[in-house]
């Protein structure tokens, strides 16, 4: 019993002390450390494209029905948004600086619909920049 307690306390306390870059990442969050540890990126697309490439390709992920009977189904289409507003598609990541993001996070069609109300099967890319000091 004792042993077991040991061996217990050794492999927690193991666990514990791993560095960050060890420990793994959420699939659906992008983080400003994470950024600035993992990637040499100039804007914050390049840091999604680097670092979850699947947010730029939902269609991996996610189809939507395209409204008619007997169409393929499409993929859905990532928005932006930057404190709670839609800021345009993909592309409006090109012109934000990558130093500037505190985090970014990719919602589903379920969370995007959930959060900003009907989308049209649209999945989110949530940008939250860093607060100027």
């Amino acid at each position: 019993m004792r042993i077991l307690c040991v061996a217990t306390l050794t492999l927690a306390t193991l666990a514990l002390s791993r560095p960050a870059a060890a420990q793994h990442y959420k699939r659906n969050v992008l983080t400003a450390d994470e950024i600035a540890n993992g990637a040499q990126v100039t804007t914050a697309y390049d840091a999604v494209a680097r670092l979850r490439p699947m947010w730029l390709n939902p269609h991996d992920m996610v189809f939507r029905p395209s409204g008619e009977a007997g169409q393929a189904v499409q993929p859905a289409q990532v928005r932006v948004y930057l404190n709670d507003f839609n800021v345009g598609d993909i592309d409006y990541l090109k012109s934000v600086a990558a130093e500037t993001v505190q985090e970014m996070r990719f919602l589903s069609q379920n969370e995007t619909a959930s959060r900003y109300g009907p989308t049209e099967g649209q999945v989110a890319i949530v940008l939250i920049l860093k607060k100027i000091k």
